[in-house]
């Protein structure tokens, strides 16, 4: 081990407000001082570069999740066991059953449906008012979608918003913003257990599947409670998120929005390069179960590890002029859906709303005109909360 006088070590505050409002140049602080830096202020360590993330990502045994993946012990509670802060072989189980469910030919039927959708959206929008990329795109076109596969009521869907956002605050340190993310987890368990009971789900959703899965002996009551809160807490934000900052870059690179238009078959790649330079998702945190060692510098067994997604995806070590968006440059191997055996189990689901509404914008955008944006406030999220929009025909 490295004397600790020449250990890489930064003070700075991940979750402060001017941190997440504009994380970037933070990151290129931290990747800058090295591929693993002490984080002074949190105890803990950082990985802001690329190929540290992506080693850590697929080494489950030793980057455990079992001990939570946020910063907070309240939180880290109160998701303990499920699908996001579990090891072998409990998550084996509980992402197992997720999978089958998500699979591409799982989410072939819903094609019609979201491609239908999209474009009812685009055509009401493209009217030539204005209106927020945000709330009358991005979030008029996703939750519908996870709440109709999953069989919810109409009833609380008002509420499933809040529930993700909040879930994705709460995984921050204690501070002022967490004791009400950590409410509204409570929340969130009271309308899986009463509004989205067993009983209310529609029969053949995902939901109702959830509680096939016990009635097999697959899982108990409590485990599908937590993949039912997984199911609201984590499936629709970072979809959202990843929309709204589609329209923003390509209102910005309009030569870009030409080649795109120029060549559809690019829409793939083209979602890709949107996830790898506007992650949605910026950090995660794992536990050591053992020392590790990068660089002449070891994390000791225990030690809490912020991998930090986002900074890798603008890593200057693995990408070429990481700043520049460019939709020919195909990253598949960028890590906003994370990697291994914590992969995000809903990326099929993702790729299929973005690339039904990418199409759609294709077949009816010139140009996107935009206003100034206005960026949320999350401890593990980044992305727009508002921005005013025209279409040009």
């Amino acid at each position: 081990m490295m004397p600790p006088t020449t250990l890489p070590s930064s003070d700075v505050d991940l979750f402060a407000t001017t941190t997440l409002l504009d994380p970037y140049p933070v990151y290129a602080r931290l990747r800058d001082a090295g591929p693993v830096v002490r984080l002074s202020r949190f105890d803990a360590w950082a990985l802001p570069r690329y190929e540290q993330v992506s080693a850590a990502l697929r080494d489950h045994e030793t980057f455990s999740s079992a001990s939570g993946v946020g910063f907070g012990a309240g939180m880290n509670e109160l998701m303990a066991g499920g699908v996001l802060a579990s090891d072998p072989p409990h998550h084996t189980t509980l992402r197992g059953i997720l999978s089958r469910m998500l699979m591409p030919r799982a989410l072939r039927d819903l094609g019609p449906s979201v491609t239908t959708a999209a474009e009812e959206i685009v055509d009401r929008l493209a009217a030539g008012a204005e209106f927020d990329a945000v709330s009358d795109l991005a979030e008029a076109f996703t939750p519908r979608f996870v709440a109709d596969l999953i069989g919810l009521p109409e009833e609380g869907r008002d509420q499933l918003l809040e529930f993700g956002a909040s879930t994705f605050e709460g995984l921050g340190p204690l501070g002022e913003r967490t004791p009400a993310a950590m409410r509204q987890q409570q929340a969130l368990l009271q309308y899986v257990t009463t509004t989205a009971a067993r009983d209310r789900l529609t029969e053949g959703g995902l939901g109702a599947r959830v509680w096939e899965a016990v009635d097999s002996g697959e899982i108990d009551e409590a485990a599908a409670v937590t993949l039912m809160m997984a199911f609201l807490a984590t499936g629709m934000d970072t979809t959202i998120l990843s929309l709204a900052a589609a329209v923003r870059l390509f209102a910005e690179h309009p030569d870009q929005w030409d080649a795109l238009r120029a060549d559809p078959s690019l829409v793939p790649a083209a979602y890709l390069e949107v996830l790898r330079i506007a992650s949605p998702v910026t950090v995660f945190s794992r536990v050591t179960t053992r020392d590790w060692e990068c660089d002449g510098v070891t994390i000791p067994a225990g030690d809490r590890v912020a991998v930090m997604y986002a900074s890798a995806n603008r890593d200057e070590l693995k990408w070429a002029d990481p700043e520049r968006f460019d939709i020919t440059r195909k990253p598949s191997d960028h890590l906003t859906f994370g990697v291994g055996i914590h992969a995000c189990v809903g990326q099929n689901l993702a790729k299929l709303e973005a690339h039904a509404l990418l199409t759609a914008l294709l077949a009816r955008v010139r140009r996107f005109e935009i206003g100034k944006p206005e960026f949320i406030v999350n401890n593990t999220l980044h992305g727009l909360g508002k921005l005013p929009c025209r279409i040009v025909t």
